[in-house]
């Protein structure tokens, strides 16, 4: 059974909005290998989507435990560093996928999250940052795009989502799927990593998932009494309490003012930069007991 949107709205991503001008010297060359990684990803994802929605499935295949711990390896080995599985909730599904033109999901998905670069990160939001949010972008979409081929050949459907837009709500997915909880910036804040990670996702046909063990994350007695994100965001698009969409569904964040920032400087970050949960760890927040 595909599943599809339930009228959840995304703002456009404009890719030839990014100013890659601020990048010079070493980090403009890097910029010139990323980018064009970036778009043949977007290209692949685009087309073996085409290819899916050919002859979609009928039914729900049955996958085994063996066939999870097969996916969580080869994961490991594409340096994906985080994975969670949980049902595709169609009240998370955008209407339109700009980057890569989804409309339909399968039943169920795989979370898929990867680490950006401490030291890269704090320099936000200056062109190191926004460089390694472009790199995250290319390298997730890559990996993301090779898991989907392996389920392939394992005879299973599968609809690689790339971290750039994409047809769905990631953290909010990513939630459900146990790695971590929504931060007041809106951004998925787990145990490893804080805020500091990409997300894609992985739309599959095969049931039942496997057993959730990821140990839960508490994180809202902490960012109740933070705030730094909603403080120090540069154009002040974090809202102090969530607007309720007419579908429900929660957004923290100012789009257009977000986005327009985001551009400017090519992945922005501060959000992620001046957060605790970055800079110290959840771990020792949680005895500090912030």
């Amino acid at each position: 059974m595909l599943k599809i949107s339930k009228g959840l709205r995304s703002k456009i991503i404009e890719l030839d909005k990014f100013d890659i001008s601020l990048f010079e010297e070493d980090l403009a060359e890097k910029a010139k290998m990323i980018i064009p990684k970036i778009f043949k990803s977007v290209k692949k994802s685009r087309r073996d989507y085409k290819n899916e929605m050919k002859t979609p499935p009928g039914d729900l295949k049955h996958a085994t435990k063996e066939f999870w711990e097969e996916i969580i390896k080869k994961a490991k080995s594409l340096r994906i560093d985080l994975i969670g599985f949980a049902p595709i909730d169609e009240n998370l599904i955008f209407e339109n996928d700009y980057v890569g033109g989804i409309q339909f999901l399968y039943e169920n998905g795989i979370v898929l999250g990867m680490e950006m670069d401490y030291y890269a990160i704090n320099s936000a939001p200056n062109p190191p940052a926004g460089l390694e949010s472009l790199r995250i972008y290319a390298e997730l979409g890559v990996a993301t795009n090779k898991l989907a081929d392996f389920i392939r050949s394992k005879g299973h459907k599968a609809i690689a989502c790339h971290p750039l837009g994409g047809p769905i709500l990631y953290p909010a997915m990513a939630v459900k799927a146990k790695l971590g909880k929504m931060g007041k910036q809106g951004l998925l804040i787990t145990k490893k990593f804080g805020p500091r990670q990409r997300l894609s996702m992985i739309a599959i046909n095969a049931d039942p998932l496997p057993e959730n063990t990821n140990e839960d994350v508490e994180i809202s007695e902490y960012c109740e009494k933070c705030r730094r994100c909603i403080h120090f965001c540069p154009v002040n698009a974090i809202y102090d309490e969530p607007i309720v969409k007419h579908n429900g569904i929660k957004t923290r964040i100012d789009s257009d003012k977000c986005f327009e920032y985001f551009y400017e400087t090519t992945g922005c970050s501060v959000c992620i930069e001046t957060c605790p949960f970055h800079k110290i760890g959840y771990e020792v927040l949680y005895y500090r007991q912030i």
